[in-house]
């Protein structure tokens, strides 16, 4: 059996089309981690080879993300070239008009789920025996407040990010240590899917993209240190609390 190569850890994200999953591909470069880009949309039959080295790189990535036998295929070439993860930062995510729940358009209802919920659900499967065996990494999970709260009218978003708080917290009673699992909540942050879910007038002061990544690239640097990520396994973290931690 061929050995799998030693890089230096890097980063997966997915939802790195806009908003703070592009820029915290940008932020991470900063800190020279480097990331594997995955983004919706576009054309996904392209070349995958020869990937750049990952100490100085990062890999972008275009496609459905719920083509799971698309995805298996590009994440056996990722795996093969750069070993497993580090980090998984499970950011991508899909909003439709927010209405009550007897009123979504059942179509809206399974795209949504199957972004929020189905899609991490495979990234774990696919991703995590890998990262048991080489005894390191951890999953973060990009949640938000109505998946903690109840709130009318976010409908199957809201259901979507309760289970990815159920994921996270699973995942995290059965990871082996140092193995990690936690939940992020970005807060209010100012991107496309912001404005539309308030699209007259928002009731939050906002932070940039730009500004909500750097606040985060600093942390996940930090949990590059030896068995950092473990004190974090099973939390609920607010983006809000990790700038706190910085000021």
């Amino acid at each position: 059996m061929k050995a799998v190569p030693s890089f230096p850890s890097y980063c997966l994200v997915t939802g790195t089309g806009g908003g703070i999953g592009k820029a915290l591909v940008k932020a991470l470069e900063e800190f020279s981690f480097p990331v594997a880009a995955f983004s919706r949309g576009g054309d996904s039959s392209g070349d995958l080879s020869p990937l750049p080295h990952p100490a100085d790189s990062a890999w972008h990535f275009t496609g459905d993300l719920s083509d799971f036998d698309r995805m298996d295929m590009l994440l056996s070439t990722l795996i093969a070239a750069w070993g497993p993860p580090f980090l998984v930062v499970h950011n991508a995510s899909v909003l439709f008009p927010r209405i009550p729940l007897w009123e979504e358009d059942g179509e809206h209802v399974r795209q949504t789920l199957r972004i929020n919920l189905e899609v991490p659900m495979f990234w774990v499967s696919r991703l995590v025996p890998g990262m048991i065996r080489a005894k390191r990494g951890g999953h973060v999970f990009v949640s938000s407040t109505v998946g903690r709260v109840a709130r009318p009218n976010w409908g199957t978003y809201a259901v979507s990010k309760a289970g990815i708080e159920a994921l996270s917290a699973n995942l995290a009673l059965e990871l082996p240590s140092p193995l990690f699992s936690f939940s992020l909540n970005p807060g209010a942050v100012m991107t496309r899917m912001r404005q539309k879910a308030y699209p007259d007038k928002d009731p939050a002061d906002r932070k940039s993209p730009e500004e909500a990544a750097r606040i985060l690239a600093r942390f996940l640097a930090r949990l590059r240190e030896p068995d950092a990520g473990r004190a974090y396994n099973g939390r609920r973290m607010d983006l809000d609390r990790l700038e706190d931690r910085d000021a």
